[in-house]
């Protein structure tokens, strides 16, 4: 009886979406139209990062995203987002190379896998980061592709603590 309930369940919650996806076939994107408008949301993302424009980056991004940067709390919504790049570039962040290496999706929902390299300090004791990043892409109103989510992190190891 339980099995009977969860299957009963399982196709009462399922059933909507399925719905939803065929009633919206005709605007649903191909495989091709994900991976270049991930593209073009990580060109743009490069691009604006490059030129220090926090502004730009947050615009890639959703309403309501949540980035989730090592060592510190996720930032959630787009004007908090706009003040952690603010404060990245600030600190000499620049030089950035995104090189993606999958993106997967259906629908209006994706993701992207790639790795990342940039310079960060002062030109005279600069520093330099490489790690990877996995973002979740929703297909905005007008076709876009906005990031939602965000998390990436260095394949570099931690710095040592400070000395007392």
């Amino acid at each position: 009886m339980k099995s009977l309930l969860v299957v009963t369940v399982g196709l009462a919650l399922g059933a909507g979406p399925v719905a939803a996806q065929t009633a919206s076939k005709a605007a649903k994107p191909s495989a091709a139209g994900l991976a270049s408008g991930a593209a073009k949301t990580a060109r743009d993302f490069e691009a604006a990062a490059n030129r220090g424009d926090a502004a730009a980056v947050a615009a890639l991004y959703t309403e309501d995203a949540v980035v989730m940067p090592s060592n510190t709390a996720a930032v959630k919504g787009r004007a908090a987002i706009q003040e952690f790049f603010k404060g990245m570039f600030a600190q000499g962040a620049r030089n950035l190379k995104l090189v993606q290496t999958t993106t997967v999706g259906s629908g209006s929902n994706g993701y992207e896998m790639g790795t990342y390299e940039f310079d960060i300090g002062p030109a005279s004791a600069s520093g330099h980061d490489k790690g990877k990043y996995i973002v979740g892409l929703r297909r905005a109103a007008d076709g876009r592709w906005l990031i939602a989510h965000d998390i990436f992190n260095s394949d570099l190891p931690c710095p040592p603590p400070a000395a007392r």
